[in-house]
């Protein structure tokens, strides 16, 4: 008789939402730290050179293939299967199904790029030099061998994240970025290029062989499950529920291999340069975006979604705007301040400033609009969310392709590429509020917070035209910043910030009393 799992009441599955989307915050702000360690000494060997470039190529090369296992649809799928299992009470052995399957499919995908690789390599970075295509081709012929791990590891990942545990999901990018630092040590010391390679295949293949591991003893993961006959059925029901959205991670790759093939058409170090700018950017993703986007999927759909939309997009608007204007401003400044030293040199810092400029335009808008992207997957709008991707993605590549001439006749290809994210960005959240009931409160916050944002820029232009000196600007720059969230924090959100500095009040009237 299978056993069924009662669910828990509405304020303690509140509390455990809210107890997993802190401990993903904290993993994800582990995992940033490790990340912009690891870019810093990145920067600091290679700069933004063919090495790097050709490692990032490789990267790109390897996980293209793999985008419908591991793209953001996948998560949508992954965590709500585990989630009903759980409640069935079979979770162990459809996670282990799960695992068995895909894990499958990604060395059949493995075995694929390596059959095809220089012509794979081609296809991907064909505007690198000879030189560069045969370095990217070593970096892949290694990092493939990681390829079945990562997608285990994104199967684990969401049978924890659907159980209320983030382990896997924490330690992914945190293993990953230590153990790439030290292939990067290992390369000053020996001079082997390869070590870098290996050690972002070695850092998956391990941290699989322990999820698994961990899991199957604390009894989450059954390797009854794993008998081929109920593995099939488990992926052909997970490939069942991805069909519709299988042209989304199509559209993801075509984006990707567009954007590294104009990229490595501009000059040397611009793929690199897109990737350090991406260092700074992605901090609104992995630290606010992901971790809520999956403490929204891991619940159930709220009763009163208005309140729930408002809740999120207020005080990501009061951050992210003042936030992004701040790095539009002040790009060249914050690039020289955080990658200006060794092998990184001024040609890094003119192409990486460029393309963090161009990306920051948009990056408020891509910070909400996958949380509320999420809200819309945990509601079982999936088709809907699937075509809000794709439709961000092909704005994304027709901006890319239309401009492909200015990008090479001019000195300002990345700033492009980097525009043509933003506009990405801002297609995805225009898209998930139209499809919010609540659309036209969520346009009311955001035209709203568009006016502490045009006060940060009124005071950055300011800063930037009187204020000498990098650090002393990025300071000024950081209080008009702050400055700029109050003011939007106040005006977004008047019932809390009054509700906190009447507590604020009564404890310093406690204090005086006592």
């Amino acid at each position: 008789m299978t056993a069924v799992t009662h669910e828990p009441p509405p304020s303690a599955r509140a509390r455990s939402t809210r107890r997993l989307v802190a401990v993903l915050m904290g993993g994800a702000l582990v995992s940033k730290l490790l990340g912009f360690a690891r870019e810093l000494l990145m920067a600091q060997v290679l700069g933004a050179s063919l090495v790097a470039d050709g490692f990032r190529g490789a990267l790109t090369a390897i996980l293209l293939p793999l985008a419908f296992l591991q793209n953001e649809s996948v998560p949508a799928i992954l965590i709500p299967i585990q989630r009903d299992a759980h409640v069935r009470g079979d979770a162990a052995q459809r996670l282990a199904s799960l695992t068995v399957a895909l894990t499958l499919l990604a060395v059949l995908l493995m075995l694929a790029v390596q059959a095809a690789g220089a012509f794979w390599v081609d296809a991907v970075v064909g505007g690198f030099v000879a030189e560069g295509r045969a370095l990217t081709l070593d970096f892949v012929r290694i990092m493939a061998l990681g390829m079945p791990a990562s997608v285990a590891l994104n199967v684990l990942a969401a049978g924890e994240i659907a159980l209320g545990r983030s382990r896997i999901t924490n330690l992914r990018a945190g293993l990953l970025n230590i153990c790439i630092m030290l292939g990067l040590v290992l390369l000053v010391l020996t001079g082997r290029l390869d070590v870098l390679a290996w050690a972002f295949t070695i850092a998956f293949n391990a941290l699989a062989v322990w999820g698994v591991w961990a899991l199957w003893r604390e009894g989450e993961f059954s390797f009854a499950g794993a008998r081929p006959a109920l593995a099939l059925e488990a992926g052909l029901d997970f490939l069942r529920r991805l069909r519709p959205l299988l042209a989304l991670p199509f559209a993801e790759q075509i984006n990707v291999w567009v954007e590294r093939m104009m990229a490595s058409r501009i000059a040397t170090g611009t793929v690199a340069s897109l990737d350090y700018a991406r260092t700074l950017t992605e901090s609104a993703v992995l630290l606010v975006s992901q971790p809520v986007g999956l403490g929204v999927l891991s619940s159930h759909p709220p009763v009163d979604e208005r309140a729930r939309v408002e809740a999120l997009a207020a005080p990501v608007l009061a951050v992210a705007l003042p936030a992004s204007v701040y790095l539009v401003v002040f790009a060249p400044d914050v690039v020289r301040l955080v990658f200006f030293r060794g092998a990184f040199t001024e040609h890094g810092v003119l192409l990486t400033s460029q393309a963090l400029r161009g990306i920051a335009v948009g990056l408020w808008a891509s910070t909400l609009g996958w949380i509320l992207l999420r809200t819309l997957n945990s509601t079982g709008r999936n088709l809907h969310a699937a075509a809000i991707l794709i439709a961000a993605y092909a704005a994304n590549v027709a901006v890319n392709l239309a401009t492909s001439g200015l990008q090479t006749a001019t000195q300002y290809g990345p700033l492009i590429i980097g525009l043509g994210e933003a506009v990405r960005s801002l297609v995805l959240l225009g898209g998930t509020i139209l499809a919010l009931e609540c659309r036209r409160r969520v346009l009311v916050l955001v035209l709203i917070g568009l006016g502490p944002a045009a006060v940060m820029a009124g005071l950055g232009w300011l800063i930037h035209t009187e204020v000498t000196g990098t650090l002393p600007r990025l300071v000024a720059g950081g209080f008009a910043c702050l400055f700029s969230i109050a003011v939007a924090a106040a005006v977004l959100m008047p019932a809390t910030c009054r509700a906190v500095l009447d507590r604020i009040r009564k404890r310093l009237f406690d204090t005086r009393r006592s």
